[in-house]
C-alpha cells in the first residue's frame, strides 16, 4: 500500500482541524480452493509501516495518476464502470508490486486496449514479458469502505474478488508485506487477526465466490459511535 501522505482539508475558521480527506485506494482479495481447503492471499503490514503496522491485509494500496487510463495490455476493460476500472487497475498493479503476482489470461497476440490507452509502464512491461493480458473481466466488485474520520491516515479503498487460479507467479514477500502466503480460511486464526473492515469484506467475497451473497455491494464505514453498513452504487456503468 502506498504510504503517501493524504490530503488535508483547510482549517476552518476558529482553529478546529478538520478530518483528514480519505485518499482513493484499491485492494485484491484473491481466493482459491473450497471447503475446508479455502485460502486467501494475505499478508502482514511492517511493523514500521505508517498505516496499519503489523496487520495483516489483502494487497492493495493508493489509485495514482497512471491508473486513470487504460493501459496498452488491458482486455475486457467494459466489465467494469468508468471509476472501478480505475480502481482495478491500481489493485492488479499493487499487488504485482506488493506479491509479486500478476492476474489475466494467456494473449494470443499483443494486446490493444481501447483508443486512449497510455504508453507502457512498470506493470504493463510484466504483463508483456509474461504473454499475457491484464483482463479485468476477472475482477468482481465486492464493496467499499471509508477510514474513520478520526484516523490520520484514511482511505475511501474499492475490494475487488480474484480467482487464485487465474494469477501467474510465485507469491513472495516484499518490503511492503511480510508473511505473504496462502492463509486457510475458517480455522479461526487468520480470522481472528484481522480488522474488522478486512473480516468484513473477505466473509463477503466468500458469499459471492460461493453464490450466497445478497443485496448490493456494501459501503462500510463509521459513524460518530459505530461503523455502519450502506450501499455502494458505483457498480453502474456510468461515465
Amino acid at each position: 500500500m502506498n504510504d503517501a501522505p493524504a490530503q488535508e482539508l483547510q482549517p476552518p475558521m476558529g482553529g478546529l482541524k478538520p478530518p483528514v480527506r480519505p485518499r482513493d485506494a484499491a485492494s485484491l482479495i484473491l481466493l482459491r480452493g473450497s471447503g475446508a481447503t479455502l485460502e486467501v492471499l494475505v499478508g502482514r503490514r511492517p511493523l514500521s509501516a505508517r498505516f496499519m503496522p503489523g496487520v495483516y491485509v489483502f494487497p492493495g494500496g493508493a489509485i495514482d495518476p497512471p491508473d486513470r487510463r487504460s493501459w496498452m495490455v488491458e482486455t475486457a476493460t467494459q466489465a467494469l464502470a468508468p471509476r472501478l476500472a480505475r480502481a482495478a487497475r491500481a489493485a492488479i498493479r499493487e499487488t504485482w508490486e506488493e506479491v509479486g503476482v500478476l492476474i489475466g489470461r494467456p494473449a494470443e497476440a499483443v494486446p490493444t486496449a481501447d483508443l486512449g490507452a497510455t504508453a507502457e509502464g512498470g506493470i504493463e512491461d510484466a504483463y508483456r514479458r509474461h504473454g499475457l493480458a491484464a483482463a479485468l473481466d476477472l475482477l468482481t466488485y465486492v464493496g467499499r469502505a471509508i477510514t474513520p474520520s478520526h484516523s490520520t491516515r484514511r482511505f475511501n479503498t474499492r475490494f475487488f474478488l480474484g480467482e487464485g487460479e487465474c494469477i501467474y507467479g510465485e507469491p513472495m514477500s516484499s518490503r511492503e508485506l511480510e508473511d505473504v502466503r496462502w492463509h486457510p480460511i475458517g480455522t479461526g486464526d487468520l480470522e481472528d487477526g484481522l480488522r474488522d473492515v478486512t473480516r468484513f469484506m473477505l466473509a463477503r467475497a466468500v458469499a459471492m465466490r460461493s453464490g450466497t451473497a445478497a443485496g448490493e455491494p456494501p459501503l462500510f464505514y463509521w459513524g460518530k459511535n459505530a461503523r455502519r453498513i450502506g450501499i455502494c452504487r458505483e457498480a453502474a456503468r456510468v461515465p
